[in-house]
């Protein structure tokens, strides 16, 4: 995956962590190892989330660049989701949105999801 999409899923990833609202320290554990690997930042991290959990454009504006890799971006936005145990309503509108922008058919997103909430349930 190259840099740019990278940051792209970092930016993706801060919309669905900040989608309910605010993001939790789970959350921040994956969002913190992404920036460092994608080389963005903490100041940059920080204006990403803060963006994220109050400015729904921020979220629309995303997701040029994940179609270069969609199964991949999709495994690392669902992996943020769970993180904190929970995929709420709004988390879960987001990641749709996410797939069917990424292209991903509404059957395979159905069960990434169910499979992802299942193990959301787990770590709880």
């Amino acid at each position: 995956m190259s840099g740019m999409v990278k940051v792209e899923v970092l930016r993706a990833a801060c919309c669905v962590a900040g989608g309910d609202g605010e993001s939790t320290d789970a959350e921040r554990v994956l969002l913190d190892r992404l920036a460092t690997e994608t080389g963005v930042g903490l100041a940059s991290l920080e204006a990403m989330i803060s963006r994220a959990c109050t400015d729904e454009n921020f979220c629309k504006e995303q997701f040029r660049v994940l179609k270069a890799e969609p199964t991949e971006a999709m495994a690392i936005l669902l992996d943020v989701a769970m993180a904190d145990g929970v995929i709420d309503d709004k988390e879960t509108a987001i990641l749709k949105c996410l797939s069917e922008r990424l292209e991903v058919p509404a059957e395979v997103f159905s069960a990434l999801l169910a499979k992802a909430k299942e193990i959301a349930d787990g770590r709880r």
